[in-house]
């Protein structure tokens, strides 16, 4: 069932006070609709950019991961001083003899090296077993950043619909506020009507004395609903991320609402969208993941094929420039069953996963359930609302053409006026609670209410 939009019945009730008139024209205020509301709230809200940033983490995270695949290279370099070096002995005559001449003549002895060594090595490694592990790692990797990803939109949703809620709630104070100042007025006409009826004997003191204390209490409800106001507006700055001080006119034009979808395609379609089911989801193709990488580190060695160039400066028997090619291996031949008691921890957060996913599928189809039943509920006050109005309505009208045939007091007059007030803030709260029932529905399906 659609509904048009609410502007004419809270500017109705906006303009029916001189306050309400002079706090549109008041300078410095900023005129904002709900949908800048939301659209500020999404782009400015704290939580909203701490999501964010947790999504470019994981993102980021993902790709140094992938990095993995690719070779790698690497340069080790050292110097050092040694404190001695190696010495070799050759005897003389034990390289032969040559006419009678003994080679080397005298016993010679050879310093082999330095005391300042130098090396350096650049080895390009690249890994092949291990590629395995690496695509397990990618895995979780890719989980966790669809697991962000449906927090943030989750995130967006939540804050999206306190918004709503907030800005609904300052209409609705907005209108109390309008319909308060009408019933002080009804009030304070008829404690003058109760001062001059005491004054010729017509009525009692203790009559005068309890339209005094109703006129109090209607201008301790002004105070309260003026308090309220104030917080509502702080609260609205601080979730769309405005100064706290920013005076805000809110533009009562509120979107109407759609018709809503048969409630078992309801269910079935936030089964399939919903964040926090994604969330969930992402989280069991994590555990998969981490389960598969660590029966792959139990069976699988890391063997990765390099290749190297290096230097070296004074190092014994070792040529200034050579390469060196090869295969590595390693192998853990007993870890006193570490990797398996890692393999169990992981198959119980697999097990933990899947059970966390069946909650939250239940959890949302419950909240889509609740929120269904609210929208119908709110539906049916809207429209005990729209008759008490009329009603309302009918009676300030004959109230008025009695008090110009001067059959009613002024009094009984302002009062049918103030209860027709009064008829038309609830109203507006009833529409507003509806529309509210209705973005609280919308958040249950996972959608972020416009």
């Amino acid at each position: 069932m659609k509904r048009k939009a609410l502007a004419l019945l809270t500017a109705a009730l906006w303009t029916s006070t001189g306050v309400a008139g002079q706090t549109r024209n008041s300078a410095g205020l900023r005129h904002i609709t709900l949908r800048e509301a939301v659209e500020l709230a999404l782009k400015h809200n704290h939580d909203v950019r701490l999501a964010g940033f947790s999504v470019d983490e994981k993102q980021h995270a993902k790709e140094a991961e992938k990095s993995s695949y690719f070779p790698s290279i690497h340069n080790d370099s050292n110097f050092a001083r040694v404190t001695d070096t190696q010495l070799i002995e050759i005897k003389a005559g034990s390289l032969g003899t040559v006419s009678g001449t003994l080679i080397p003549g005298e016993n010679s002895v050879l310093n082999e090296g330095g005391r300042n060594l130098t090396t350096s090595g650049t080895q390009i490694t690249q890994p092949l077993t291990s590629l395995l592990k690496i695509r397990r790692a990618n895995d979780i990797a890719q989980a966790e950043v669809k697991a962000s990803r449906a927090k943030a939109q989750l995130t967006s949703n939540d804050v999206a619909l306190a918004v709503h809620e907030v800005y609904y709630a300052v209409l609705i104070a907005q209108a109390n506020h309008s319909a308060t100042e009408a019933k002080i007025q009804a009030a304070q006409d008829l404690e003058n009507e109760r001062i001059e009826q005491v004054k010729f004997g017509a009525s009692l003191e203790q009559e005068s004395i309890e339209s005094r204390a109703n006129l109090l209490q209607a201008k301790q409800e002004l105070l309260t609903t003026d308090l309220q106001l104030t917080d509502l507006k702080l609260k609205l700055n601080d979730l769309i991320g405005l100064p706290l001080n920013t005076a805000l006119d809110l533009d009562p034009s509120v979107s109407e609402v759609r018709e809503s979808c048969p409630l078992e395609e309801c269910v079935a379609t936030a089964k399939n969208s919903h964040p926090e089911i994604l969330a969930a989801r992402a989280e069991v193709e994590k555990a998969v993941a981490a389960v598969r990488l660590a029966k792959t580190d139990i069976w699988v060695p890391d063997v990765d094929a390099f290749g190297r160039y290096s230097y070296q400066n004074n190092v014994p028997f070792l040529a200034r420039n050579f390469g060196t090619f090869g295969i590595h291996l390693s192998y853990d031949v007993f870890d006193a069953g570490h990797k398996h008691d890692v393999l169990h921890e992981r198959e119980s957060q697999l097990s933990e996963a899947k059970e966390n996913l069946a909650k939250m599928t239940d959890e949302v189809e419950l909240q889509v359930q609740t929120a269904y039943n609210k929208l119908e509920r709110t539906q049916q006050m809207l429209q005990v609302s729209e008759e008490i109005l009329a009603l309302r309505h009918e009676s300030n009208r004959v109230q008025q053409q009695e008090l110009l045939r001067g059959a009613a007091l002024e009094s009984q007059a302002a009062t049918a006026s103030a209860q027709e007030f009064d008829a038309k803030a609830l109203l507006l709260q009833s529409q507003l609670d509806y529309a509210g029932a209705h973005d609280e529905f919308v958040r249950a399906m996972g959608v972020t209410p416009e």
